[in-house]
């Protein structure tokens, strides 16, 4: 006999559980807007499992989510820092012409684009395909893992392994 999936929001996700998940996860990653934004991801993640079948343990399934969710941005995390990523690309956010620049930051932006858009072409397909699906779609790991048909952590190898690359490339 099969269960019937939930299709009552309310039957799986209180708002008694959201605001422990929120608690749970500020506290673990000190962060409100972070965890805020992990409790959705959390709710979007149990009701899909929900939809298909509904979990017997609807707390514990709720609580895996949100540990895995935090695992991954810590991860994501870690790479971002170990590799500076943030800080290349927001320096060159900084060198984009606007209306006012002056004509040398044009160039230097224009210089820091070309190169980019080199050490981009230098990827193998996989690793510039994960880093475009990420950083321009902004498609997360799972997104892009499912897209692909490749697993979470491939995802979170070809992504550092992109990063790495363009940051080495843009540092020259």
């Amino acid at each position: 006999m099969s269960a019937q999936p939930m299709t009552d929001i309310s039957a799986f996700w209180t708002e008694s559980l959201a605001d422990e998940l929120l608690r749970f996860l500020t506290g673990r990653l000190k962060c409100p807007d972070i965890a805020a934004e992990l409790t959705h991801d959390t709710y979007l993640g149990l009701r899909q499992i929900a939809e298909k079948t509904p979990p017997d343990n609807t707390r514990a399934m709720a609580f895996r989510i949100a540990i895995n969710l935090t695992i991954d941005h810590q991860r994501k995390t870690m790479v971002r820092d170990r590799y500076g990523a943030d800080e290349d690309f927001d320096a060159l956010a900084e060198t984009i012409p606007g209306n006012a620049a002056p004509p040398e930051q044009v160039l230097i932006g224009q210089q820091r684009l070309a190169a980019l858009q080199h050490a981009l072409g230098e990827l193998p397909q996989a690793c510039r395909t994960v880093f475009l699906l990420h950083g321009v779609d902004g498609l997360t790991y799972t997104q892009i893992a499912e897209r692909l048909g490749i697993s979470k952590s491939q995802v979170n190898k070809l992504l550092a392994q992109a990063m790495a690359h363009c940051a080495r490339q843009l540092a020259d």
